[in-house]
Formats: C-alpha cells, sequence, structure tokens
C-alpha cells in the first residue's frame, strides 16, 4: 500500500497545532514558578498577622490591668503602622504576580489582534517566569520599550518573548546557573513609522557557526537527550511571520546569542 504524501493544508493544520500545544506547555511550565513566587508573599502576611496577633493579646492584657502607659501605646500603634506596610506591600506583589499570570494565560489561549503598550506586556512575561530565572539571570535590561504602543497579536508576542527567555534559560545560561546571578539579557525596542524592531540579547554560551543555519529549522536541538524538542525557535519563526506580519533573524555576535525580531504595528 503507499504511503499518502501530506498535502500543504496537513503541514499547516500541524504547525498550527504544535504552536497550540506550545502554548498551552508555556502556561503549564509557568504554573509551578507562579504558585512558588506566590507563596512568598502570602508567607510573609501570614507570619505578619500571626505577629499582630499576639501584639492585640499584649495590648489587650495591658489595657485591662491598668499597666498600658504611653510609651507602650507609641510602640504597639508603631508596630500596627509597620505590619499594615509590610501587608500592603507583600499583598499588591501576590496581586501584580497573579494578575501577570492571568494576562499572559489569557494572551495565549485567545488569537486575537488588540491594543496594549510592549513594556507591559515584556514586563509581565519576566514575572511570570521569574521562578525559572533568578538563579541565573542577574540583570534584565529593556530599552525603549515604555515609548512603544501596538495594535497587534499580544498572544503571540507574549508566547515569542517568553520561548526566548526559555530558551536563554535551557541552552545559553545552563553552565552559568552554576555561578548564580551571572547571566544578563537586554531588551531594546524601538519604532519608525509602522515598524518595530526589538533586538534580543543574552551574555549565555550562544550558538555555534555550524548550527546557526538551523536552529529555525523544526525539531533541530543540541539537547535531545536532556527534554530537548527542537520546537522553541521553530515556533518563534512561524509565530512571528503568520501571526505578526514580521520576520526573526539570528544575528552572529561573539560573546552570546542575538535576535532581531521585525513586526508591524497592525492598523486597528
Amino acid at each position: 500500500m503507499t504511503e499518502q504524501t501530506p498535502s500543504i493544508a496537513d503541514i499547516e493544520r500541524l504547525k498550527q497545532q504544535m504552536i497550540a500545544q506550545e502554548a498551552l506547555a508555556s502556561i503549564g511550565a509557568m504554573v509551578p514558578g507562579v504558585t512558588h513566587e506566590v507563596n512568598t508573599p502570602l508567607g510573609v502576611c501570614i507570619t505578619s498577622l500571626s505577629f499582630l496577633r499576639n501584639e492585640l493579646a499584649d495590648f489587650d492584657q495591658q489595657f485591662k490591668s491598668g499597666e498600658l502607659t504611653e510609651q507602650k501605646l507609641t510602640e504597639f500603634l508603631e508596630s500596627c503602622d509597620d505590619v499594615s506596610a509590610l501587608l500592603e506591600k507583600n499583598l499588591q506583589r501576590a496581586a501584580q504576580l497573579i494578575q501577570s499570570f492571568k494576562t499572559i494565560a489569557s494572551n495565549q489561549s485567545v488569537v486575537e489582534k488588540s491594543r496594549f503598550k510592549l513594556s507591559e506586556l515584556i514586563h509581565d512575561v519576566m514575572r511570570s517566569l521569574r521562578h525559572e530565572t533568578k538563579r541565573c539571570i542577574g540583570e534584565i535590561k529593556i530599552i525603549g520599550a515604555e515609548e512603544i504602543e501596538l495594535y497587534s497579536d499580544a498572544g503571540a508576542l507574549t508566547q515569542v518573548i517568553n520561548n526566548l527567555v526559555m530558551n536563554s534559560v535551557r541552552h545559553g545560561f545552563d553552565e552559568k546557573c552554576a555561578q548564580p546571578l551571572q547571566g544578563k539579557i537586554e531588551i531594546s525596542c524601538s519604532r519608525t513609522g509602522d515598524k518595530v524592531e526589538i533586538l534580543y540579547c543574552d551574555n549565555g554560551k550562544g550558538i555555534s557557526a555550524e548550527n546557526a543555519p538551523k536552529i529555525f529549522e523544526p525539531f533541530f536541538t543540541t539537547r535531545r537527550g536532556s527534554g530537548g524538542t527542537g520546537l522553541g525557535l521553530s515556533i518563534i519563526r512561524e509565530l512571528m511571520q503568520q501571526r505578526l506580519q514580521g520576520d526573526i533573524l539570528y544575528l552572529p555576535v561573539e560573546h552570546g546569542a542575538s535576535f532581531k525580531l521585525n513586526l508591524r504595528h497592525q492598523i486597528n
């Protein structure tokens, strides 16, 4: 029996399935990290409330026994003020993390164009990946994004930035993770008319001249035995071309890896 050659429609359908699966996988990968990060401020809140409960019990006893002095009252009010500030700070941190994850999950599950600020999108991705990046990345610079507002596919761009950062963590910084906080990422953004350029650079171990021509090929990976799928960069290119009406280029550099993303501000 002769095997049927897959049609162009079959290949395109497979590509879209791969993109959807990768989006779901990236959301799933974020969940443990976001959970861990949210637990930290919530833990501080629980400890602070326990401390405040003990302070209130001491205050109540001193008040009822007539031992409450002006100094003790002042100290109690100062403690309440300090705990209130700590609670507010950590609850805001938890809310921010949850909102970032909610935004990213929503972006990646809905294929539609919307108006968004580029800086907010990038910062949301970085916050959601904090658990993945905090051991090996000591410096993240985001330049020029504050001035750029886009009408485009936020979900696709979210997935592109997410995949680039995770590519740095898994491939570029795997050795630097043994030396905490040695990794650096810089994202420089500029806009001319309806054209937006994003330059993504890291100081990882880079990509060899031999492998560079193949990095955007589906299933090409140097970590096949370590769980690498070889889909990360190929999906980025697919998203850039099909959903963001742009492209991605690898820029050979002496140290680390550098990618240039070209996309358009699409008319609303």
